[in-house]
């Protein structure tokens, strides 16, 4: 394994040692925690990987994390969310209390210490395009 390649590794995994031994968390299973996170918190509509054309595309259930970045060392991690608010709920609000639940939801399931949560909030809907779109999902998914 060459020096770059170990580098690439340990940026990858955050470890800590304990009397027993290593743990390691990944990225993936850092963003995986943020997306599901996120998800639960009211207002959210979903997670959008960025715009295309006039309005941020939402990712399905399989596709969440690709709305998460991540950033760790050994000390601590840094997460960036892209969401669709709910134009109806306060989008300060949502932005904050995701804020809040995603950095607590890491810190307990992860033992990680979380420095920083930004929320991009990338675009709203109505409730009326959340319950299409709700439809137009369910659709793709039967096919």
């Amino acid at each position: 394994m060459s020096e770059n390649e170990k580098i690439e590794k340990d940026n990858d995994l955050e470890e800590q040692n304990t009397e027993l031994g290593n743990i390691s968390v990944s990225k993936d299973v850092v963003a995986i925690i943020v997306a599901m996170e996120t998800m639960k918190i009211n207002g959210v509509v979903g997670l959008t990987a960025g715009r295309k054309g006039m309005s941020a595309p939402l990712l399905d259930k399989s596709s969440l994390t690709k709305g998460v970045e991540v950033a760790m060392n050994q000390k601590e991690v840094a997460i960036t969310i892209s969401i669709v608010a709910d134009y109806n709920t306060g989008i300060y609000q949502t932005a904050r209390e995701t804020q809040k639940n995603v950095k607590k939801a890491i810190e307990n399931m992860a033992g990680l210490s979380v420095s920083k949560v930004d929320v991009h909030v990338l675009d709203v809907k109505f409730k009326e395009e959340k319950e299409e779109n709700i439809k137009e999902t369910d659709l793709k998914n039967k096919k």
